[in-house]
């Protein structure tokens, strides 16, 4: 097991807007848990990846405004990426996201100058 570091990622919508878009430092290893601070009115939220080959979407969150704490994984695939290897006959496998390079924050639907903090925790190696 690789050391464990919280990332902070903070968006502000600004004023006469309903959204924004923030990006991490680069970011290397395996997601854990994210953490969602939301303001007090509702807003939506996505993160995905950014810089990669091809990016990854690790959360796409509907409208919220109650904090919470995810643990986005994603599914298996077999060699030929076709499917989504299985454990015994019908128990999808998954495991944490792997991120190389930053993570792109959204934030829409929201509310002027309200501010979302998302702190990502994430296995290094």
């Amino acid at each position: 097991m690789g050391k464990i570091r919280k990332y902070k990622i903070s968006a502000t919508i600004p004023a006469g807007d309903t959204g924004i878009t923030a990006y991490s430092v680069p970011i290397r290893g395996r997601i854990i848990a994210v953490g969602v601070n939301y303001p007090t009115n509702t807003c939506t939220v996505d993160l995905d990846s950014a810089g990669e080959a091809s990016a990854q979407k690790i959360l796409d969150l509907a409208a919220a405004n109650t904090d919470k704490t995810y643990y986005p994984r994603t599914p298996v695939s077999t060699y030929t990426g076709a499917e989504t290897v299985t454990w015994f006959t019908a128990m999808k496998v998954y495991e944490p996201f792997m991120v190389y390079g930053r993570i792109l924050l959204t934030v829409a639907s929201g509310t002027a100058e309200d501010t979302v903090s998302v702190h990502v925790m994430v296995e290094e190696e």
